[in-house]
């Protein structure tokens, strides 16, 4: 039953990012650690940074909104690294409909790693938005790829 509820969730997790991320804004969600029990559940990601036309990409820009009820010491975040370099981001009042703070990591053209995690035991219903974006702020070719998600 556990990975029946994994593949779901996966599953709607990319239907999401494949639906979104056919227009100018990017953003997908699901629920990390679905069955409750798994305080380590994670989910990774490979977003890749292009010129599509609009401009070489200066850096990757991320922001996650927790939409649980909240819980005593139970977080959602982000993590993003390139190379030798990272950043992170964490939804400190779950539930409410503001996004965390956005964060940027300026790491070029390329491939970034994004990781979700989640401080505790229990599920985390989240949504998060990624975007690649120019030294001028424009938005430019930004693809994702799943890796993992439990």
């Amino acid at each position: 039953m556990k990975s029946i509820k994994s593949c779901i969730n996966l599953s709607l997790l990319i239907a999401s990012i494949g639906y979104s991320a056919c227009g100018l804004s990017h953003s997908g969600g699901a629920t990390l650690g679905a069955d409750g029990t798994n305080a380590s559940a994670t989910g990774l990601a490979a977003i890749t940074c292009e010129d599509d036309g609009n401009g070489e990409p200066e850096g990757l820009f991320v922001q996650i909104k927790d939409l649980s009820e909240p819980v005593t010491g139970l977080f959602i975040n982000i993590q993003l690294y390139k190379g030798t370099q990272a950043t992170s981001t964490t939804d400190t009042i779950s539930g409410d409909a503001d996004f965390s703070e956005g964060v940027q990591l300026n790491g070029g053209a390329g491939t970034y790693q994004m990781i979700l995690n989640k401080t505790n035991v229990g599920a985390r219903a989240f949504e998060v938005v990624w975007h690649c974006m120019t030294a001028d702020h424009t938005h430019t070719g930004t693809d994702i790829v799943v890796r993992q998600f439990q």
